[in-house]
């Protein structure tokens, strides 16, 4: 999963950022902060390991199955089976 060669897809990876914010939509942290800040800085931590892009885009949504009327169906249809799959887990 390394990403030897630092190639990033950041148009995948701010189309994850979209959705995080669209779907948390106005879900808050019990500190009161957007819901979507806890993905964004799981996905922070993660960058710092040289992953690839679908690992951050899983990163970023991996609560969205849960917390929202989003779908792995839908993740699949706009991320790929991969990202499905690991947001699923």
């Amino acid at each position: 999963s390394l990403d030897t060669q630092n190639v990033l897809d950041f148009e995948v990876i701010n189309k994850a950022i979209y959705w995080a914010r669209k779907y948390h939509g106005d879900q808050k942290r019990k500190s009161g902060e957007p819901f979507y800040s806890h993905p964004l800085e799981v996905a922070y931590m993660v960058s710092d390991y040289n992953l690839k892009t679908d690992v951050i885009v899983a990163s970023i949504l991996h609560d969205i199955i849960e917390d929202t009327e989003v779908t792995a169906r839908m993740i699949q249809g706009t991320f790929g089976e991969r990202i499905a799959e690991m947001v699923d887990r």
